[in-house]
């Protein structure tokens, strides 16, 4: 599996250069995954991860997955979380994503963060829009799918 960053990465959630969790992604067209453990300065309540973080780990897993399908880097439309368990801080993380669907102008994606043990603690899924440019040649080309790197179309 293949790890994720690149020299101006400032995402709060992902990002190399900024002052946020640093979470490292890793993985391909089929899956993302990523391990962390969240720290006290992240807490809602005493002791128990603050929901907007939890959200912002499966927002990321969602976008990294659509990303490997394109090298785009597509916007989040709507986000639907599930908090189905309270998340500890220090508490060891897995964190997956994976694609539902993928058309030109809508990808949908789902992810979960869930403990060592395997239990799911989060539930999500994301609808993500294309950057206005690949919107545009989609409506301009019906069927297209925006060029992977090197300028080759990308396998659907």
């Amino acid at each position: 599996m293949a790890a994720f960053d690149w020299p101006d990465n400032v995402c709060f959630v992902c990002g190399s250069q900024g002052s946020g969790l640093q979470v490292r992604f890793s993985g391909n067209r089929d899956g993302v995954r990523a391990e962390t453990v969240i720290g006290a300065p992240y807490q809602g309540f005493r002791g128990v991860v603050h929901g907007g973080i939890l959200a912002g780990l499966v927002d990321d897993a969602m976008w990294h997955v659509i990303h490997q399908q394109d090298n785009a880097f597509p916007m989040t439309a709507e986000l639907t979380v599930r908090y189905l368990a309270p998340v500890a801080i220090g508490e060891p993380l897995v964190i997956e994503g994976r694609l539902v669907s993928y058309r030109p102008r809508l990808m949908v994606a789902e992810a979960t963060v869930a403990n060592q043990q395997g239990e799911v603690l989060v539930r999500a899924e994301g609808r993500f829009m294309p950057p206005r440019e690949v919107r545009d040649r989609a409506t301009r080309e019906p069927g297209a799918r925006p060029a992977a790197k090197g300028g080759e179309q990308s396998a659907p």
